[in-house]
């Protein structure tokens, strides 16, 4: 809920943009940004450092601040969090720093997942996906954690489609709340996300649901559930890698998530 103080003044700033009031306002919700790098599941390294990372999470502040209207009735926080998480999913994108030969794995298990859900009429188990790739269980735990590392998988990104620049931030539907067929296809989207999430394993499941839903980073996560950050890195990887097949370019998927 947003108190009656917040309230006031995002109201104030929405009728006089007065630049002081904004400057306060982004000092005030800075510390979205830093928990928005806190939450991705790799380590920046080489091209990009937690500094570069925190800067482009700003500006995904920045545009939210200058965008939300306090007559949403949603806080700030809510609003804010995707363009701030699309900010940063953006940046490294156009980076594209993984190694070619991660992103050629990362295909390749993709095109796993997804095959072996159509022929098996199932979530494929870790053992299936190993013999389809002709490798060993632990092998093919190895190259979940080499794509964990290397790339940034989310559910921001696959709703988004991964060439498409545009973060599910700024795709929110203007204009067309409360037209009927938007309102379907909104519920008819809901109900894909809820069976794809619903389908996974449980563990990655749940991973799903703290992460996306409560807001925890891997590492509170990991004190969840009683392992490390890195194990909780690939059982995410791996739902995400389960959910691509189903969820990418769904673009009215997009506009009930940024609803």
């Amino acid at each position: 809920m947003i108190s009656f103080n917040s309230q006031a003044r995002w109201q104030e700033y929405a009728r006089t943009r007065s630049p002081r009031l904004r400057e306060e306002l982004i000092r005030e919700y800075a510390i979205l940004a830093r928990r928005a790098v806190e939450r991705l599941q790799f380590t920046p390294w080489g091209c990009v450092s937690t500094d570069d990372l925190v800067s482009h999470a700003v500006i995904g502040l920045i545009n939210a601040v200058d965008r939300y209207d306090p007559e949403m009735g949603v806080p700030f926080e809510g609003f804010a969090m995707p363009r701030i998480r699309g900010a940063i999913l953006d940046a490294l994108r156009r980076l594209d720093w993984a190694p070619r030969s991660v992103r050629a794995e990362e295909n390749r298990l993709r095109r796993a997942y997804a095959h072996l859900e159509a022929v098996l009429g199932r979530t494929p188990s870790d053992d299936e996906v190993a013999r389809e790739l002709g490798l060993e269980t632990s092998e093919l735990e190895h190259l979940v954690s080499d794509i964990s590392r290397s790339s940034v998988l989310s559910l921001d990104d696959l709703v988004s489609g991964s060439e498409d620049s545009t973060s599910r931030g700024e795709r929110t539907p203007a204009g067309n709340a409360f037209d009927p067929y938007v309102q379907q296809e909104k519920t008819e989207a809901r109900r894909r996300l809820v069976e794809a999430i619903q389908a996974l394993p449980e563990r990655e499941k749940l991973v799903v649901s703290l992460y996306y839903e409560k807001d925890l980073t891997l590492k509170e996560i990991g004190r969840v559930l009683g392992v490390t950050e890195q194990r909780v890195s690939q059982i995410h990887t791996k739902a995400m890698l389960r959910l691509s097949h189903k969820l990418v370019r769904h673009h009215e998927l997009v506009a009930e998530l940024a609803a």
